[in-house]
């Protein structure tokens, strides 16, 4: 099975139900499954696979449950508007992406470290099919978020 281990984060984390915070912690991480997290000190040195996560905050196993991946690179866009006038902003040049466009955008949003992710949008087919691709490269767990017309 193989291992990882992020070690050496500035701060692990962890939303566990003490919500505990740990300086120079370290996260193990065995066949795709967090095995332990604690202090650097107490967790193994090696790994198959480390990562040094020295001045990163490190938050082990984030769902992020409402995302619009697609819109990663364009949150900075009219930041001081009112949220129509954002959209109204925004909306031509969502309307111009190609399904390359959109899968770069969205491999860009799981990079940030989500190991699952909800993506909800309103995406033509090919476009929608361009999610699927990204969720599968990046090995995410995801779901795609559909309309319903009643």
């Amino acid at each position: 099975m193989p291992t990882l281990l992020i070690h050496n984060a500035r701060l692990v984390v962890t939303m566990d139900d003490q919500r505990r915070e740990i300086p120079d912690g370290s996260v193990l991480v065995r066949d795709h499954v967090i095995e332990a997290v604690g202090p650097a000190a107490d967790l193994p040195a090696t790994a198959d696979e480390v990562i040094d996560a020295r001045d990163h905050v490190v938050l082990p196993g984030l769902v992020n449950t409402h995302h619009h991946m697609y819109q990663s690179l364009t949150r900075v866009i009219a930041q001081d508007c009112e949220l129509f006038d954002w959209l109204g902003t925004l909306y031509p040049i969502w309307a111009g992406l190609t399904p390359e466009m959109v899968q770069t955008l969205q491999a860009t949003a799981l990079i940030s470290g989500a190991r699952a992710a909800t993506e909800l949008g309103h995406h033509p087919r090919p476009l929608r099919e361009s999610v699927r691709d990204a969720l599968a490269w990046y090995r995410a767990q995801g779901m795609l978020g559909a309309e319903v017309a009643a």
